[in-house]
């Protein structure tokens, strides 16, 4: 195992979210989920159902957000629906 190669190398990691959360609450809840980093809202019902991406450079990460997510108050559940993780292209190359 070659740690060298891997030291400098990016990743990214999407996923797709999502976030149920009581009806009146979900203006509290779109301010609070925009401020967690890589969390970008695509779609809100006014039912209190949001369709979220969360794009992070570590796929840890990326769980550590959702998990946050349901320390917002008014969220009922984060449901992990999507998750991409891809490596750097010159990284995909040096193991070919």
């Amino acid at each position: 195992m070659n740690e060298s190669v891997n030291q400098g190398s990016s990743a990214i990691s999407i996923a797709g979210v999502l976030v149920h959360t009581r009806p009146e609450r979900i203006d509290a809840v779109r301010t609070q989920l925009t401020q967690l980093p890589g969390v970008e809202i695509h779609a809100v019902t006014p039912e209190g159902k949001l369709v979220v991406t969360v794009e992070e450079d570590d796929e840890r990460m990326t769980g550590e957000t959702v998990m946050h997510m349901y320390d917002i108050d008014g969220v009922l559940s984060a449901a992990m629906i999507y998750h991409h993780f891809e490596n750097d292209a010159a990284e995909q190359e040096a193991s070919l």
